[in-house]
């Protein structure tokens, strides 16, 4: 035998052993798994990796991670020590804040995973390590249900990628860990496809899915509702176009209805917190975090390939102003994809359910008015919505639903076989799809390096503030570190300040230092020294690198500076 035909042979002998190897589910499984662990490691983790305990997965210089790292300190350290950790004394004292009623990236389900992990290495350890794991987990829910709909591993590769690691997703690993921990949401669809298919108990799912309900809404309320909705709104449409099924439509209504029943009474705490006081977002918020048109198609900062070629018009259709949230960009090979399938089968009664639901979750994604390369034009349905249904959400977090039916469309079309050319052709649009999705890693929007002094994380800080000490770190709130400062050194001393919510308390608002504390305006020595007395204050910690104008004001009271660890320390 000739050394080139023991090599033809060798090739298809290896195809036949691997595929054999991978007729197990299982296996299918793990081997998805372990991909998609590989990719985002190798998008966001590959500079995080070495120093887990200094940088974060996250935009540099940005407050909401810091809350998030926070939220993981908190939970810990309140059930430890015996205290409700729904409600906190810990930050804006003596008020007492309801951290479910006021702080949407409160994050209850992270910080009770992520416990084991921040008790043995700290917040920010905990905080990357789950930042890492949400676009795989969410990516694996989708693969399982992408190969429970098609039958087919490589398809439904390709698909929990388009979901794990969309631009919903890029856009959010900035910062948002509430809005990426979101694989029960691909998790649940399955579980509702298994109940009507026959194919699982309704005991079974009724616990299964009040679990993954339960999740969600410790994850993400607004996520929550929004799934909720759009959830009937899927059923009610496959009612109308499915006449067949119909009559498993409704016998899954009782279940699902007793699964949400029973994930109301796990979260109930939750629930009663959160009614106290919802976040108000603003009535206008339809107007300014909804989609352009063209942000589908335009590609935005997120991703590599054609971001300076239209970025003028990026910018234009980037209504927000922030990266964060434009996460709307499909690309146009994938964008090509969906609208070929939808016109080759649309037959098929579940191509135009799927349809029906994409058009109706890209309507409310355009927000209050279709606005087209930053202009607004006509009024569209979400005005109506926002007072009534869907109050305080912001549309542009409905892509999470886009993506997830985009994802199915796709593993549905490549799991139809073509052979020749046009097959090659098929494997080749849908690698081009992926492409169009790579992250814009060189652009470091996943690179966050937090200022952390020395003062404490080599708990200096204990040998001059005692156990439960009011504290004033400047700059506040959101303008500097002070969150994070008090997370890792394990809630020692309460923060006459802090950050959850763009909405002060009103003491604090209505405050004579406001001004000073939170505009950089001039601090009137007199006035700070009544904030200190008004509010307890025992030290005051300035860092040093972002001064602002407080050492004059403190100095003008007489208080003496130490330099400590990295920051300068004044009793009061």
């Amino acid at each position: 035998m000739t050394t080139q035909a023991a090599t033809e042979y060798r090739v298809p002998r290896t195809l036949y052993t691997a595929r054999a190897w991978l007729a197990s589910g299982r296996r299918q499984a793990t081997v998805a798994l372990a991909l998609y662990v590989v990719i985002s490691i190798g998008y966001f983790g590959l500079h995080v990796l070495p120093h887990l305990g200094r940088e974060t997965v996250g935009l540099r210089d940005w407050t909401d991670p810091t809350v998030n790292i926070w939220s993981l300190a908190w939970w810990p350290y309140a059930v430890l020590h015996g205290l409700n950790p729904l409600v906190t004394h810990a930050l804006f004292p003596p008020d007492r804040i309801d951290l479910a009623a006021t702080s949407p990236t409160l994050c209850p389900l992270a910080g009770i995973v992520g416990a084991p992990i921040t008790i043995a290495f700290g917040p920010i350890v905990s905080y990357n390590v789950l930042m890492l794991a949400s676009p795989v987990l969410a990516a694996f829910f989708t693969f399982l249900l992408c190969r429970y709909i098609t039958g087919n591993f490589v398809a439904s590769l390709f698909g929990g990628y388009v979901f794990g690691f969309s631009t919903y997703i890029l856009g959010h690993m900035e910062g948002h860990l509430q809005l990426v921990f979101i694989f029960p949401i691909p998790a649940a669809v399955h579980l509702v496809l298994r109940l009507i298919d026959g194919r699982i108990s309704e005991r079974r799912f009724i616990a299964l899915m009040a679990l993954l309900l339960a999740a969600l809404f410790l994850t993400a309320s607004e996520i929550t509702l929004t799934f909720v909705v759009l959830g009937a709104v899927a059923l009610g449409v496959t009612f109308v176009l499915a006449p067949t099924e119909r009559e498993h439509i409704i016998a899954t209504v009782k279940p699902i209805l007793a699964a949400g029943v029973a994930a109301m009474i796990v979260t109930s705490p939750v629930i009663y917190y959160e009614l106290h006081g919802i976040v108000r977002f603003g009535s206008n918020i339809g107007d300014i975090d909804g989609s352009d048109a063209l942000g589908f198609l335009v590609p935005p900062n997120l991703v590599r390939l054609g971001r300076t070629h239209f970025a003028a018009l990026s910018q234009a259709s980037n209504i927000s102003g922030s990266d964060a949230e434009a996460v709307t960009y499909v690309g146009l090979p994938l964008a090509l994809i969906v609208a070929r399938y939808t016109i080759t089968r649309w037959r098929l009664t579940a191509t135009r359910i799927l349809f029906a639901m994409l058009a109706i979750v890209i309507v409310l994604l355009l927000g209050s008015r279709l606005h087209i390369a930053g202009y607004p034009t006509i009024p569209l349905p979400w005005k109506l919505l926002d007072r009534w249904v869907l109050r305080d959400v912001i549309p542009l977090r409905l892509a999470v639903y886009l993506f997830l039916i985009v994802a199915v469309i796709l593993a549905m079309w490549l799991a139809e076989p073509r052979a020749g050319r046009w097959g090659l052709a098929k494997w080749a649009a849908a690698v081009a799809s992926i492409a169009f999705l790579v992250p814009n890693v060189s652009a470091g929007l996943w690179r966050g390096q937090d200022y952390n002094p020395g003062f404490f994380t080599t708990h200096e800080y204990r040998s001059v503030l005692t156990r439960g000490e009011t504290v004033l770190i400047l700059p506040f709130g959101q303008l500097g570190d002070s969150m994070l400062w008090q997370a890792d050194t394990d809630m020692w001393f309460r923060l006459a300040g802090g950050y959850i919510n763009p909405v002060y308390p009103t003491d604090y608002e209505r405050d004579p230092l406001f001004p000073a504390l939170f505009r950089n305006a001039r601090p009137d020595p007199q006035t700070l020294r009544s904030f200190l007395d008004r509010r307890h204050v025992g030290a005051v910690i300035v860092d040093p690198e972002i001064p602002q104008r407080w050492p004059e004001a403190l100095a003008a009271l007489g208080l003496k500076r130490m330099s400590l660890g990295g920051v300068w320390f004044y009793r009061s």
